[in-house]
């Protein structure tokens, strides 16, 4: 029997994140709550916006977040993670003070934002931390939730399994703080702060920040394929190949990345078996994108079949520093054809 526990969490959460000001020795400390690896086995895609207008800024006055959003997702690198498990923790001591379960692990698209934007959370658990300070802990697994209200918890303890319930495109966990109703970036702290903070005072604890670094632009997911694909095809794994047969009829190198600022210069290549250019493809940014996806390759059309060997894709992210254009992140993603 399916038990959807309705509770008011549907991504409106809270009202808008203007931090509220407290003494800071009776400001909690929070320790991360997700029990996984940075940033080999997750990292953080989106934070805070804390722009009260229709522009986005993050707390280190980058672009890692959208409109409105009032938490911090926690991503994992690998979809095969949601099927093996990963754990939700308490970040503090407190009482469970709602929870919902049941949502299916199932992306947005398929039932749609209109009919999924009351279930935003999807599968989520909310604690009291007592003096008016509340965590949300959203998109968990269906059934994985070991608590219940009323339950006592302490930090590190686990709540439930990270997983792909309500409005989410992606296996994260969507990890929110309000304080009397008011939403706080962890990575600010509690003092009133709108745009982009210059006295940050962090409420992680010294452990958790020693843990997450800050990552400007990187790539989600990359690989190759037979045919162009969709980034939902990239991150379930749909059509992505670590070896084509010599006549596939085309051969496709796909990637995903965040970070790109305007001004900056990415660079999409194929190399062939014998290191040679395959296929290339070179665009300066036009405007900044928190992400993007992109796709380069040929068909082999008259070709009889396509060299056996070792290709390679390769991701290069440049940006102006000073005067000079400097290389600021690299990928590369190999395919064996035979």
């Amino acid at each position: 029997m399916q038990a959807w526990l309705l509770i008011p969490l549907a991504l409106a959460f809270f009202s808008f994140p203007l931090q509220a000001a407290d003494n800071p020795q009776t400001l909690p400390k929070f320790e991360l709550p997700i029990d996984c690896e940075f940033p080999k086995g997750c990292y953080i895609q989106s934070y805070v916006d804390l722009d009260p207008s229709e522009g986005t800024i993050d707390y280190q006055c980058g672009i890692h977040t959208y409109n409105g959003h009032k938490g911090t997702d926690f991503r994992l690198r690998k979809l095969s993670m949601l099927e093996k498990g990963v754990r939700v923790l308490a970040a503090a001591p407190g009482r469970v003070a709602r929870i919902r379960d049941g949502m299916p692990d199932t992306h947005m698209k398929v039932f749609g934002k209109k009919v999924l934007s009351r279930f935003g959370a999807g599968n989520a658990v909310v604690i009291d931390h007592g003096n008016k300070w509340v965590t949300l802990y959203a998109h968990l697994k269906k059934g994985s939730i070991r608590v219940r209200p009323g339950d006592i918890v302490k930090a590190g303890q686990t709540l439930g399994l990270v997983g792909l319930s309500g409005l989410t495109e992606f296996p994260h966990l969507h990890f929110q703080i309000s304080h009397r109703d008011r939403i706080v970036d962890a990575f600010v702290g509690s003092r009133p702060s709108v745009g982009c903070p210059s006295d940050r005072q962090p409420m992680w604890s010294a452990t958790a920040l020693k843990k997450i670094g800050y990552q400007r632009s990187f790539v989600m997911e990359a690989g190759f394929s037979d045919q162009p694909l969709n980034r939902e095809a990239l991150l379930f794994g749909v059509g992505v190949k670590q070896q084509l047969p010599q006549k596939a009829p085309n051969l496709v190198f796909n990637i995903d990345f965040a970070g790109l600022r305007k001004g900056d210069v990415y660079e999409l290549r194929i190399l062939d078996p014998s290191g040679t250019i395959f296929a290339e493809s070179r665009k300066t940014a036009e405007k900044n994108a928190a992400v993007r996806f992109l796709y380069i390759g040929k068909k082999r059309a008259k070709r009889p079949a396509w060299p056996s060997g070792v290709y390679k894709g390769q991701f290069t992210l440049m940006r102006r520093s000073d005067t000079k254009m400097k290389v600021f992140a690299r990928h590369e993603t190999t395919l064996t054809v035979r």
